[in-house]
């Protein structure tokens, strides 16, 4: 009886904390806002409107946790944190669609607590392994059939008047997929000897991935394929203790971008303005020379917000935002952007190692590594270390798809690992 009381006070402790790290969220964007008004830019309007909605609508999310989940690990806050600073870069860069940014904000708690729903309830979500793979294959097929081209990859649907980036459904359909699959086949993977004498259990993994990397391909979506085919490779090697797993997906990234480079005019412009920015950095390298300088520019703690030239950088806002935070907020500004996410991911895999079967393991697992591997990918093209995907920030750079899809996952991750075993 003392060990559950005892447990229901540390408990509340924990939630105490988290409800402290979420105001610190709301505490930036406050900070964020009086900076703006006294920078030569401004805020975007009805600032002061958009911050209370963040704080309504993130406080909103943290009581769900306490209801829900309450011995859920402290990640709401940290990506609470990513999106205030989200929120504040987009009043920054593009005030005129701030108030959108905040309103799926709220969009994404909903979700958030949606998934955090379904995770709970991961023994039936676990039914759903195989329709998650058809569906993201349904997916990929309409958006190749009815999607908008837009800077060369074919990426968009319109819905209801709504533009969705089809791709990020799928990252969510294809971790569903990826953990029920793993669940069932991990042994397979670990026992010793060719894996391809065992090809009926490899056949369902097989046929899935390759028809959606080979679809990626077509819709010339070569950012979002990387990232797949990383995620695959590292849960594989997961699963089996085989590093050979990674080996074969980094292949698999260097095959398709040579493939790509050869084939696609898009490709090859995003890999020669990588390699020689400053051959024309007026025209294609210009973007990349304008992160450079903002970078450069940055220094130890920035030039203050409001005060950078990182509104220069053409897609700013979705691309580069990494950039931004590095010209603003300094050196440690971009390293506690980070941190933040090295502790999604630490913090997720530590989730889900206490989960209470394997499915759910295997879902937390998956969730940590989508966002660490997104997160390294546009990092790294921000910093010209890899060429630029086009690839979306988790919880920062602007845009909805990608806000409301993180947040449905990371509640679906804390539902999972804080869930009873069925």
């Amino acid at each position: 009886m003392l060990s559950g009381v005892a447990e229901r006070v540390q408990t509340v402790g924990v939630r105490w904390r988290d409800a402290l790290s979420v105001g610190m969220a709301v505490g930036f964007l406050l900070l964020a806002e009086l900076a703006l008004e006294r920078a030569p830019t401004g805020s975007a309007p009805g600032a002061e409107r958009l911050i209370v909605q963040f704080a309504v609508s993130i406080a909103a999310g943290h009581v769900a946790v306490s209801l829900l989940t309450p011995a859920a690990p402290p990640l709401l806050p940290v990506a609470c944190m990513l999106a205030a600073v989200g929120l504040a870069f987009t009043m920054r860069l593009a005030p005129e669609a701030a108030a959108a940014q905040a309103n799926w904000v709220s969009v994404g708690i909903a979700a958030f607590v949606a998934g955090l729903v379904a995770g709970r309830r991961a023994h039936l979500l676990r039914r759903w392994t195989y329709t998650a793979g058809v569906l993201a294959l349904a997916v990929l097929g309409a958006t190749a059939l009815f999607g908008t081209t837009i800077n060369g990859a074919r990426l968009w649907i319109d819905v209801a008047g709504q533009s969705v980036q089809t791709t990020e459904l799928i990252k969510a359909l294809l971790v569903v997929f990826l953990a029920g699959y793993l669940a069932r086949e991990a042994g397979v993977f670990a026992q010793p000897g060719p894996l391809w004498r065992r090809w009926r259990f490899l056949l369902p993994l097989l046929v899935l991935w390759v028809g959606t990397l080979g679809a990626l391909v077509a819709l010339r979506d070569l950012g979002t394929l990387a990232i797949l085919a990383a995620l695959a490779a590292v849960m594989l090697a997961m699963a089996s203790g085989r590093p050979g797993f990674l080996v074969a997906g980094a292949a698999l990234i260097v095959a398709t971008a040579l493939i790509g480079y050869a084939t696609m005019g898009h490709v090859r412009t995003r890999v020669d303005t990588w390699l020689h920015p400053f051959d024309d950095p007026l025209g294609s390298g210009y973007q990349t020379t304008q992160a450079s300088f903002a970078f450069a520019n940055g220094g130890v703690t920035g030039v203050g917000l409001g005060w950078g030239m990182a509104d220069t950088i053409p897609a700013v806002a979705t691309d580069y935002v990494f950039a931004a935070v590095a010209e603003e907020l300094g050196m440690a500004g971009a390293t506690a952007v980070v941190l933040a996410f090295a502790l999604l991911v630490v913090g997720g895999l530590q989730a889900a190692a206490q989960a209470g079967d394997a499915y759910r393991r295997w879902l937390a697992a998956s969730v940590a590594v989508l966002f660490g591997v997104q997160a390294a990918v546009i990092i790294a093209g921000n910093l010209r270390l890899v060429p630029t995907t086009g690839v979306t920030l988790p919880f920062v750079s602007y845009g909805g798809s990608s806000l409301v899809v993180n947040f449905a996952l990371l509640g679906l991750q804390l539902g999972a690992s804080s869930g009873r075993h069925r």
